[in-house]
């Protein structure tokens, strides 16, 4: 991590789950890659069951199946060596403010373990991401139209741009004409 200078280790999680309900979905697979400020790394990827289905959906996405994590530990089971694991470290990962770090707190809690992101730093690459490539109607009206939206944020221009907007990226990608 040559452009980020750190004094502690970076925990990057990635989550593979049931579906993307904070509240009911569980955790299938588990990867962290926990980067020390030496530029040394740490590894650890694990396959959980989830003691739930898995539903299609999720499997299309993923490609882990009931089968594939019928016979893997719980997460109860990883609970403990993950937090000591994630002991120290800041946390890193693309939407993981959103998502992997809530679920996975939400999985630490039901495995009765104390995780806490209290004194860590979240480095969400997603965040920045959208800083700097919006996703909204004037960043769309500016790729698509290729001009700048005047008057935006009124119901009539916004309704205009959507349609000018969907006319365009059907020519530049006539298989959605079907969406």
């Amino acid at each position: 991590m040559k452009n980020l200078q750190f004094d502690r280790p970076i925990a990057f999680i990635d989550l593979e789950t049931t579906g993307l309900s904070l509240s009911s979905d569980r955790i299938v697979e588990l990867t962290i890659l926990k980067i020390h400020p030496d530029g040394t790394e740490d590894f650890r990827s694990v396959r959980i069951n989830p003691e739930i289905p898995i539903p299609t959906a999720a499997t299309n996405i993923h490609g882990i199946t009931n089968e594939d994590v019928a016979d893997e530990p719980k997460f109860r089971q990883y609970a403990s060596s993950l937090r000591h694991f994630l002991d120290g470290c800041d946390i890193g990962g693309f939407s993981v403010k959103r998502f992997d770090l809530p679920l996975l707190e939400a999985e630490f809690r039901r495995a009765g373990v104390e995780f806490s992101r209290q004194g860590r730093r979240i480095l969400d690459a997603q965040v920045i991401y959208h800083k700097l490539e919006p996703r909204d109607l004037v960043a769309a009206y500016r790729k698509y139209c290729g001009k700048e939206l005047e008057n935006g944020h009124t119901s009539e221009v916004d309704a205009r741009a959507a349609a000018e907007v969907l006319e365009c990226q059907l020519d530049v990608h006539p298989v959605c004409s079907g969406a």
